[in-house]
């Protein structure tokens, strides 16, 4: 193909990716970038979780599947459906980029599964766009792009199956996390701020964004499986038909009000938004939004997930693992987290052990976890002004 490649080993998958320069690159990102065809080794915990939620998928549909990868690159993510997803019937890749698609075909044929999945050489939106059709659509779509997912929500929404599945994978966190808010607004419909807890905004303003889509099409959105690591979120969301459905979930939209005088945070309705100052010390509230204020995963999904990964290729990925479980320990908390040693300087008190903090908290009966985004962050239906409290408690108690 008229450039130097390396066979890799991913999953159960082996496959060829090209040789990366980095002595005129200067540096791993620039080298991946000039490459022919971009594979990005940091990312297989994003494929991992793939291969566990598509595996969740088809075991609660209970049947063949397809999907859908229409920026494939090397063909990596596709191989490994294929090969470590049971019932998966149909893959179909694409890629605008002619080596992409040489390469993924010469994957494909590689690791033997040439009889189930399919490359084309295809914009995504025009792939996604010919499998709107009824009896053409996926169970599962997979977008993970450079940058925004933004560009594709519509054709993914319109290829998807009802009671199908999307994957979203976002990489544009500067205007997720309130550094450019304008290109946030442009791109998902709403504003971010820059608080501890940005990482979870950015996942709600992808999750709100295609909500938001969906329901366009009478389609309902709904997370099963969402995440923050590295430079990147990801969104796993259900996709059910149907007015009163979509309607439903768009009462799941609204905005995020955090105080900057004291850190209290709480949501409000997307209808309901006014100009309101902090009940707790009446400073200017801020809005971050419209974006969703629902759940972001799905406990029993995110339990069958664990349950699939000790008998999965994926499940050999700790981190992913680890993630999954303090993602479903979040399930049913309110929005936001705190984090630890903000807190305790917001208080005045030097900075505390992660599980003293969630101990302080859980002996004053709230419930308290580790955020999955922040290792010093804590998950908790306490108010600002009850952790602060709880952390006071501590230290006077240490102190006698």
């Amino acid at each position: 193909m008229g450039y130097p490649k390396i066979r890799v080993n991913e999953g159960a998958a082996s496959l060829l990716v090209p040789e990366l320069d980095e002595s005129t690159a200067g540096h791993i990102d620039r080298a991946r970038s000039l490459a022919p065809v971009f594979y990005n080794s940091r990312m297989r915990l994003n494929r991992d979780s793939a291969v566990l939620a598509l595996g969740v998928h088809q075991g609660r549909l209970g049947r063949g599947v397809s999907a859908c990868e229409p920026m494939c690159g090397t063909g990596i993510r596709g191989v490994r459906l294929a090969l470590e997803v049971e019932g998966v019937e149909e893959v179909v890749l694409s890629d605008m980029n002619l080596r992409a698609v040489q390469l993924a075909t010469e994957n494909v044929s590689l690791n033997g599964v040439s009889d189930r999945v399919a490359v084309r050489l295809m914009e995504a939106n025009l792939l996604l766009s010919l499998h709107a059709r009824p009896l053409s659509r996926f169970d599962y779509i997979d977008i993970d792009p450079y940058g925004t997912p933004a560009p594709y929500l519509d054709t993914a929404v319109r290829a998807c199956k009802r009671g199908g599945l999307i994957g979203l994978t976002a990489t544009d966190m500067a205007p997720l996390c309130g550094v450019n808010p304008r290109a946030c607004l442009r791109k998902y419909g709403g504003r971010s701020l820059r608080t501890e807890y940005c990482h979870e905004l950015a996942i709600r303003l992808v999750a709100g964004a295609l909500a938001v889509t969906a329901a366009r099409h009478q389609v309902a959105s709904t997370p099963v499986f969402s995440y923050a690591a590295d430079h990147y979120v990801r969104v796993y969301a259900h996709m059910e038909r149907g007015k009163k459905k979509a309607d439903g979930s768009l009462r799941k939209m609204g905005y995020v009000l955090h105080c900057f005088g004291c850190g209290h945070r709480r949501t409000i309705s997307l209808f309901v938004l006014t100009e309101i100052g902090c009940e707790v010390c009446c400073s200017e509230m801020k809005a971050a939004g419209p974006m969703w204020v629902g759940e972001l995963a799905e406990a029993s999904f995110c339990d069958d997930m664990l349950s699939l990964s000790e008998r999965s290729y994926a499940g050999s990925n700790r981190r992913l693992t680890s993630i999954i479980a303090r993602v479903r320990d979040e399930v049913g908390l309110p929005v936001g987290f705190f984090n630890v040693d903000r807190a305790c300087s917001e208080v005045g008190i030097a900075s505390i052990d992660l599980a003293e903090a969630l101990n302080a908290l859980r002996v004053k009966g709230f419930r308290a976890t580790e955020s999955h985004i922040d290792n010093r962050g804590i998950k908790t239906d306490a108010s600002a002004s009850d952790v602060a409290a709880a952390f006071r408690d501590l230290k006077e108690r240490e102190g006698a």
